[in-house]
């Protein structure tokens, strides 16, 4: 345990080396990085036939069939859940489907979801999914026969349409609500820090949840409903870790106002980074352990809100140590030299 203790603090020894403020426009690079990688995975998924789209987008929000399949014995949906779903992915593979979505429900049942199409790629046609599905049931049932997947109940296979509007309802009310939040930030943070920290903040949740998307998207994780609970998450838990850096730099800013001395904005930036980083590190470790682990043992609907989850804390870790803090200082610096030229302007204007 000391061992671990002694290089973690080695670890954090040589940290407090990197000149950050300094060496911000290599940080500010990286996640104009990451969206060209994700511009270049989507197209590539655009132009395969196995992927078919730019992004994962799921049935929540292009509308799909609800595949219900009730069987006689409960084992069906238990020991030999995974036996009897690699049947039915089977069974939709040869019709064209690929399923999106699969979970367990009471005793013995498994539903699957799907997004409907025809079998031309990209194409959709109600009446070719009519027959689509009745071949898939048609299909299940038998092999139901065969033996070749669990007994089925008489009528235990059930299709249900889902529509997309109450997912574009969904977003629209959400984005809705972001924006709100994030103009309720931008008035708390003027109010209680300064303007361009506030600027830096709202530039730091925007790069967060650019950069959550775009890991989303190259690791082609679907995009159902659950991505909006996820994008809230992650507004919520980087504005706190970006909010305790600015509050070290203004309690490191006000003792030298009150004493006139010169602020030497690098060195504050540093000194704040450094000094709120261990806790930093610590608080988005602690939960990305726990996500990480509700991702590996979930099942895939936990999987597509953990995933982006993880990306996300990642993207708040490296903006409220690499990006926030930086902006806020050359932001800082822009204006101060703006203020210093209007007045120089006022000036000879008195003495003209």
């Amino acid at each position: 345990m000391k061992n671990v203790k002694a290089k973690w603090n080695a670890l954090i020894g040589k940290l407090k080396k990197v000149n950050i403020f300094a060496k911000r426009k290599i940080f500010y690079i990286v996640p104009l990085v990451v969206i060209l990688a994700m511009l270049i995975a989507g197209v590539c998924y655009q132009a395969s036939d196995r992927y078919q789209y730019f992004a994962n987008i799921g049935v929540d929000f292009q509308g799909g069939t609800l595949l219900s399949i009730e069987f006689e014995d409960a084992k069906a949906n238990t020991t030999n859940f995974d036996a009897n779903l690699a049947v039915i992915k089977q069974v939709a593979e040869e019709n064209k489907i690929e399923i999106a979505r699969d979970q367990s429900s009471g005793e013995s049942t498994i539903l699957v979801q799907y997004v409907n199409y025809a079998q031309e790629k990209g194409s959709e046609d109600a009446s070719s999914m009519v027959d689509t599905n009745n071949a898939i049931k048609a299909r299940l049932l038998e092999m139901s026969k065969n033996g070749q997947i669990d007994k089925i109940k008489d009528n235990g296979i059930t299709f249900t349409t889902i529509g997309n509007t109450s997912s574009k309802n969904l977003i629209k009310t959400a984005a809705i609500a972001v924006a709100v939040a994030l103009a309720c930030m931008l008035i708390y943070i003027v109010i209680r820090f300064d303007f361009y920290s506030a600027l830096a903040t709202i530039v730091a949740l925007l790069h967060d949840l650019i950069i959550m998307m775009s890991f989303t998207v190259i690791f082609y994780v679907e995009i159902g409903d659950s991505i909006v609970a996820a994008l809230i998450t992650i507004v919520a838990y980087s504005i706190n870790n970006t909010i305790v850096v600015f509050d070290k730099i203004r309690s490191q800013i006000k003792p030298l106002k009150k004493s006139g001395t010169n602020i030497d904005i690098p060195g504050v930036i540093n000194n704040a980074i450094f000094s709120t980083m261990t806790r930093t590190i610590y608080t988005t470790f602690t939960t990305l352990v726990v996500m990480v682990i509700l991702v590996a043992m979930g099942v895939s609907s936990i999987q597509t809100f953990g995933l982006p989850i993880i990306f996300g804390l990642i993207a708040g870790f490296y903006s409220s140590v690499f990006i926030a803090s930086p902006l806020w200082g050359d932001f800082k610096t822009i204006g101060e030299k703006a203020k210093a030229k209007r007045k120089n302007r006022q000036f000879k204007k008195k003495n003209a």
